[in-house]
């Protein structure tokens, strides 16, 4: 039997974003509670760097989107907590269990750390993910009922390894909350089942007008006067944008449709520069070293002069003096940074393929008599009852080797070289993955600074920049 619950993280009280992912990450790898760190597995990321990489992957993330969120809206990650009753479960197992749920419930789109603790009579694991996609152009979205998919997931897992669920769990005192709100609105709300269509449509619109378009065809229709209205078929009354929250009125969303995923059509095709090579050091050294005349100062308010000086000096000690160079770099870069980022995850996923292989063969060797005696019995009724974890536990091996199409199986040993083979390759494919994701955000906001001070880049508009200013 199993549970599991999730819980949104933001930043601690006076600790900065990198302390407090740093300060839960150290408590869920704590030795003591997980046999010396031997219980500890990670995705994407190291368990000893894990708090140091989630904060550049949301670095990265600013960079590429601008956006950020106010200290008491900012959720910089998510725990998960699978718990199973006690003597079910060996640690080992617990662990592997973890890993899959959280790989299936963030799609492998998300880093995570997943720690089992077996400081208690109960083991139970921790699971710790990124907000930050892999791509980091784009954050966790989590449901409103997230924590029945997870339970679903968690169920179907138990399930497939042959572990015990609760059958008709009883509603906790936050479902019976929730249920009673749906009961008065008879229903999901016209508000949530607006924002679950705009949030679906709005990442592949082109423009504010593509988005009108799109949400028309999704039978909606639209009342635009002093404020941004939908009404969709069935509903007695228009609903209005802005009371959906902040990032619906009219201006968040030609703001959203304008930049989808966060990535602005501007920030991608900066103007073109008449096909001229641009040597930034002259360039950028002459902004420097302008008159102190009105247009200077209006210049001087836009962009930070010791910004441009830091970009001067990286342009410099990488010896990039063109444009054009500059803008390659930062396309090889990511195009390395994407094809490391591809194999790391093919590694993974085969260690979680070859250690369950293992697992099976071993669970094999060790319920085979009580198969057997199983397959004899009169009385399979009685049997199963008594026996019945150690024959799924064979079925399900028999099943995996089933699945290697005549394939010889192989033998522990052989899978425990493959594996540390593999894992060999993941950590030397791990240590450019690191250094290639700092070159991104170093070369990403050289080439935005440059943007900015050769005004290759359009302007933002005033309310950007009112934004920007208030965070």
């Amino acid at each position: 039997m199993a549970i599991s619950k999730i819980l949104p993280r933001k930043i601690m009280k006076n600790r900065t974003r990198q302390q407090s992912m740093t300060d839960r990450l150290d408590y869920d790898r704590k030795p003591e509670k997980t046999e010396d760190g031997g219980l500890v597995m990670s995705y994407m990321c190291s368990p000893e760097t894990a708090a140091e990489e989630f904060e550049l992957s949301k670095r990265l993330y600013f960079q590429i989107t601008g956006r950020s969120q106010p200290v008491h809206r900012d959720v910089i990650m998510y725990r998960v907590i699978q718990s199973f009753k006690p003597g079910e479960i060996s640690p080992e197992d617990a662990n592997r269990l973890g890993y899959e749920l959280a790989m299936r419930f963030t799609e492998g789109k998300h880093q995570f750390v997943v720690a089992t603790h077996v400081d208690k009579a109960h083991i139970h694991t921790h699971i710790e993910f990124n907000s930050t996609n892999l791509n980091c152009d784009g954050k966790f979205v989590n449901p409103k009922d997230s924590y029945l998919i997870l339970r679903q997931l968690n169920d179907e897992l138990c399930r497939a390894h042959a572990f015990s669920v609760i059958e008709n769990p009883k509603p906790s005192a936050r479902e019976q909350k929730q249920r009673e709100m749906e009961a008065v609105k008879h229903g999901r709300s016209h508000k949530e089942r607006l924002r679950q269509t705009i949030d679906r449509v709005i990442p592949d619109c082109r423009d504010y007008d593509d988005f009108l378009a799109k949400m028309r065809a999704e039978g909606y229709e639209i009342k635009e006067g002093k404020l941004l209205s939908f009404r969709a078929p069935g509903w007695d009354r228009f609903t209005r944008s802005n009371k959906l929250g902040t990032d619906y009125t009219r201006e968040a969303l030609r703001e959203r449709s304008t930049h989808p995923g966060g990535r602005s059509a501007a920030v991608k095709r900066p103007i073109p520069h008449s096909g001229r090579k641009v040597n930034m050091l002259i360039d950028i050294q002459e902004k420097l070293t302008a008159g102190k005349g009105a247009g200077y100062e209006r210049w001087a308010k836009i962009f930070n002069l010791k910004e441009a000086a830091k970009t001067l000096n990286f342009l410099v000690e990488n010896d990039l003096t063109d444009y054009d160079e500059l803008a390659a770099r930062v396309e090889q870069t990511s195009k390395r940074f994407n094809a490391v980022s591809s194999r790391i995850k093919q590694l993974e996923a085969r260690m979680a393929e070859v250690a369950q292989l293992k697992t099976h063969i071993i669970n094999y060797s060790k319920t085979r008599e009580v198969y057997a005696a199983y397959k004899k019995s009169r009385h399979k009724k009685e049997f199963l009852a008594e026996h019945g974890a150690e024959i799924a536990q064979h079925e399900a091996a028999k099943k995996a080797f089933d699945a290697l199409d005549g394939k010889p199986i192989p033998k522990v040993a052989q899978l425990s070289e493959q594996y540390a083979a593999l894992l060999a390759e993941k950590q030397e494919q791990y240590t450019e993955y690191k250094a290639l994701r700092q070159d991104i955000i170093s070369y990403r906001t050289a080439k935005q600074n440059v943007d900015k001070i050769l005004g290759l880049m359009p302007e933002e508009p005033e309310q950007n920049k009112e934004q920007k200013s208030e965070r």
